[in-house]
């Protein structure tokens, strides 16, 4: 394999929904720009996990809303994966409004996105292993790909990889949550074949499965496992949350859960008697990780009361949704109609001068983070830190 050398204005990494966010919106304004991802697909944890919702787009009211709440990719997105399914319309869930979609649509959305941008370049299977810096800056990332070694030369890094590989990597501070006190993981998995016509199976299946814990017949964490059907009459989708761990072995675990999970059903609920498991995450999604020191720290009293920011540049009215390990979800909502807002100072590293962040590892604290983290949020803090890239290489270059 060949080591080669390559320079470029912006570099993101992670091909997530905040990280092709950022690198649509750094190209979009000129700016070189090389995105990295390790999946040969874009859209990360969406796709791998097999989401089934947008959450973050709306605020929360009585009517339902007519746009979403922060314009730009995030509205583009949206729109475009509505004029693709027309049957498929803004939905609400409890006390809040989200957008379901189909995976094969989102990935097509994305693809259009970056297809053919004249600034942009795609690396997919690749990830950056190793990062040189010289006096609070960036110089060098190092990056694994199919084609070999590539050293990128980058004027400024946005870290959009959800795991704070960059952070980790260039020694910038960062915080972590210790691991008993982290939100549960999660890990989805697809069954087809299930009987049509059983329109309570979304409340039996969580009964079920708590009625095989009290008999400890099933892990005491499944508890907590979520059911969704879905657009096909005869399927659904798991969404099991897990103790999240350091684990190499965290898959084989997660795929053992999930077909003990399954197998339970098939003999207790007769809607499953036919059924299989035909589709299983890639990966476990921690809903929490590595969140970069920032200029300025979201906190929870930030959102719940609606704060704005002179530097505020993505709205938000999702709830505080915390997956606690013992208690499962908890919620804290702003009042309805309001929102409140993230600065860009969250965006940026403090102690690197040319890093910055979009998706779960921006600054924020750990409560706030169950607010920032979902997928609407995540994109649009992915178009800001591409915004703020593109500038920092204008200044630089007219300096």
């Amino acid at each position: 394999m060949k080591n080669t050398k390559r320079e470029c204005e912006v570099l993101v990494v992670g091909g997530g929904s905040s990280g092709i966010a950022a690198a649509v919106s750094a190209s979009g304004r000129g700016a070189d720009t090389l995105l990295i991802e390790k999946n040969s697909f874009p859209g990360g944890s969406a796709v791998a996990g097999l989401h089934r919702f947008i959450c973050g787009l709306y605020i929360n009211s009585k009517q339902k809303p007519k746009d979403t709440l922060n314009a730009g990719i995030v509205r583009e997105v949206s729109s475009r994966l509505q004029a693709l399914a027309p049957e498929i319309t803004i939905t609400r869930i409890g006390k809040v409004y989200v957008l379901p979609f189909l995976t094969k649509d989102l990935k097509a959305v994305f693809h259009s996105l970056i297809y053919r941008r004249s600034h942009l370049k795609v690396l997919y299977n690749s990830r950056g292993f190793l990062v040189k810096t010289d006096k609070n800056r960036i110089k060098v990332v190092s990056v694994r790909s199919p084609k070999g070694t590539i050293d990128i030369i980058p004027k400024v890094v946005l870290d959009c990889s959800g795991e704070g590989v960059i952070i980790r990597l260039s020694g910038a501070g960062y915080r972590l949550t210790p691991l008993k006190q982290r939100q549960l993981s999660s890990y989805s998995f697809r069954v087809k074949g299930l009987s049509t016509g059983d329109d309570m199976i979304s409340i039996k299946v969580p009964y079920y499965l708590k009625q095989a814990i009290r008999e400890k017949k099933l892990p005491a964490y499944l508890k907590f496992t979520t059911f969704f059907p879905s657009d096909a009459a005869n399927e659904g989708i798991f969404k099991l949350s897990i103790t999240p761990t350091e684990s190499i072995n965290s898959v084989a675990c997660a795929k053992s859960d999930a077909r003990e999970t399954h197998r339970y059903l098939v003999s207790a609920l007769s809607s499953f008697r036919g059924s299989r498991i035909t589709e299983m995450s890639s990966e476990v999604l921690n809903r929490e990780g590595v969140r970069v020191r920032g200029e300025y720290s979201l906190s929870a009293d930030d959102v719940i009361k609606a704060r704005k920011f002179p530097d505020g540049v993505v709205k938000n009215a999702w709830p505080i949704e915390l997956w606690d390990q013992k208690k499962g979800p908890q919620y804290q909502y702003l009042k309805p109609g309001d929102y409140y807002q993230i600065p860009l100072r969250c965006l940026k590293a403090k102690d690197i001068v040319n890093l910055y962040c979009a998706g779960r590892c921006i600054s924020v604290s750990h409560e706030a983070l169950g607010s920032t983290r979902v997928m609407g949020t995540c994109m649009a803090l992915g178009e800001q830190a591409g915004f703020a890239a593109a500038r920092y290489c204008l200044e630089k270059a007219n300096l």
